[in-house]
């Protein structure tokens, strides 16, 4: 003995109905989906990409005279014939990972050597707005802490 239903005829066309309505979208949500997938390659390979130019133009320098406190710092960073976009991306890239939780403010200086009087571009990191009134009377403003300002006179100009 069987355990097999057999189904009426209404059911059986109530199923076609369904199946046709089902196979009615055809390949679109197929063709959904791949699309969703390569925006979602194609996005995160442009993230690879800005990431790999970041590591490119990420400068090299040397630090020296390098002062710290317990609240503040301050450090000369050297890159001979420095351009204006290089000590900038210098500074950028000290505070971003060298300057730790524990300072208030710090100050980064890049020179064209560790022997130079003149900068070619300075900026000051400050952790949050009640530090830049302590250390800098205000002086340095944030939409978001901690903030960075830099001034890049570039004294071969």
């Amino acid at each position: 003995m069987s355990n097999r239903k057999t189904l009426t005829p209404d059911q059986v066309n109530r199923r076609r109905r369904l199946n046709k309505k089902i196979l009615g979208f055809g390949c679109l949500p197929i063709t959904v989906l791949l699309i969703l997938v390569i925006v979602a390659a194609i996005v995160g390979s442009n993230d690879t990409d800005l990431k790999d130019e970041e590591a490119k133009v990420r400068p090299a320098y040397t630090i020296a005279n390098k002062t710290e406190k317990k609240k503040t710092g301050s450090v000369d960073l050297v890159i001979p014939d420095a351009t204006v976009d290089q000590a900038k991306a210098a500074v950028e890239d000290y505070a971003q990972h060298h300057i730790g939780d524990r300072f208030l403010n710090y100050s980064v200086t890049v020179v064209r050597s560790d022997t130079d009087k003149v900068y070619v571009c300075m900026g000051e990191w400050v952790k949050d707005e009640q530090a830049s009134q302590v250390y800098t009377g205000g002086r340095v403003k944030g939409d978001n802490w901690p903030a960075l300002t830099t001034n890049c006179p570039d004294p071969k100009s």
